[in-house]
């Protein structure tokens, strides 16, 4: 008989990427959503295709699923009774809220809990307080998904996956091409700042040139080079913070090939968007950049960036106005108040990014 996996979150990760996974891995997956439309579509069909873009193009067919509504407490809590992993996709605020669903029942066995969520430790601060027999294990993420169709239960995918999972005495998922596992925080730093920084930077940039998709910074000479001197200088940060002694080229180029895809279609101002988050202190913008500047390193691509959203109004980027609202009363506010910069390094920061 498989043992259950209940997955928070039925949307185009969870379908996409975490249930084949756990199929892989022999699990029985249920999904708990709270969409009622698309809970009944998955109960009706029971199945649907995940098809991938990129290197290798493939379709798989994910069979005997099935979901319940998060709204039915009844067979909800038979389902998390009976679980042997739990894990979400729900996105990272909404965690919490799962968890308190979980700790709500008088669990008889333990159950391993992971959230693959882009936050930090998505799994273990949403169980501070355990009541239950639950164990939380932290993982990181990455998967891209382009926009898609909600008229199906298809799912179209990138290729290139990966979940690293937290070194521990529980290993619920077999390591693959895809599931690794080993210390926690140099890849969770690595991910933020070389991928989502990067992300992030080329955003804010490609808006600048009025370009509506990341691929399209790759379709000029001038801009794909901006993008490789942008990743090149997060890799010396992570590189200088971490001691990080493995070879991070490959990993580098091939953040730059995926973003580079058209398939994926991914909108410049989706990014960019939650500015008050992303660039707030130690984020993926402030901390790399903060190393660089202690270390007297090239900042060039962190100054165009920030030149970039002093000179230009972006208020179509969603949150853009209440980040904005920082530079209020002139940039060494900014860097004392917002990014914490002590006063008496205001002036370098300056000096090297106005």
């Amino acid at each position: 008989m498989r043992k259950l996996a209940l997955h928070f979150g039925a949307g185009n990760i969870g379908r996409g990427f975490i249930a084949p996974v756990l199929q892989q891995n022999d699990f029985q997956v249920v999904f708990v959503d709270v969409n009622k439309e698309l809970v009944n579509s998955i109960n009706e069909n029971r199945e649907y295709k995940v098809s991938t873009i990129g290197n290798e193009n493939s379709i798989k067919h994910i069979k005997d699923v099935s979901a319940v509504d998060i709204a039915d407490k009844t067979n909800l809590q038979k389902l998390v009774e009976q679980s042997f992993l739990i894990s979400t996709s729900v996105g990272p605020k909404f965690v919490p809220e799962i968890a308190a669903t979980i700790n709500e029942y008088s669990l008889s066995d333990s159950v391993i809990f992971i959230a693959f969520e882009n936050q930090y430790r998505a799994s273990t601060s949403a169980f501070t307080d355990l009541k239950n027999k639950v164990i939380p294990i932290d993982a990181v993420v990455d998967k891209i998904i382009p926009p898609q169709s909600t008229d199906s239960l298809d799912v179209l995918v990138e290729d290139f996956g990966s979940i690293f999972i937290e070194e521990n005495e529980y290993r619920p998922l077999t390591e693959s091409e895809v599931v690794s596992y080993g210390e926690y925080e140099n890849e969770f730093i690595k991910k933020l700042w070389l991928l989502n920084g990067l992300h992030l930077k080329l955003s804010y940039f490609g808006l600048s040139k009025e370009l509506k998709y990341i691929h399209e910074l790759f379709e000029s000479d001038e801009y794909s080079i901006f993008a490789t001197k942008a990743v090149n200088s997060l890799k010396e940060a992570f590189t200088i913070h971490t001691g990080y002694q493995l070879d991070l080229d490959e990993y580098c180029k091939n953040i730059l090939t995926r973003f580079s895809m058209p398939e994926v279609k991914d909108e410049l101002v989706r990014v960019a968007r939650n500015p008050l988050i992303k660039f707030s202190h130690s984020e993926r913008f402030e901390f790399p950049l903060r190393v660089l500047i202690s270390n007297n390193k090239s900042i060039d691509t962190f100054k165009e960036v920030f030149q970039i959203i002093l000179e230009k109004d972006f208020h179509q980027i969603e949150g853009y106005e209440e980040f904005n609202y920082n530079f209020k009363n002139g940039i060494q506010e900014f860097f004392t108040k917002f990014w914490q910069v002590p006063q008496e390094k205001t002036t370098t920061y300056i000096e090297r990014l106005v």
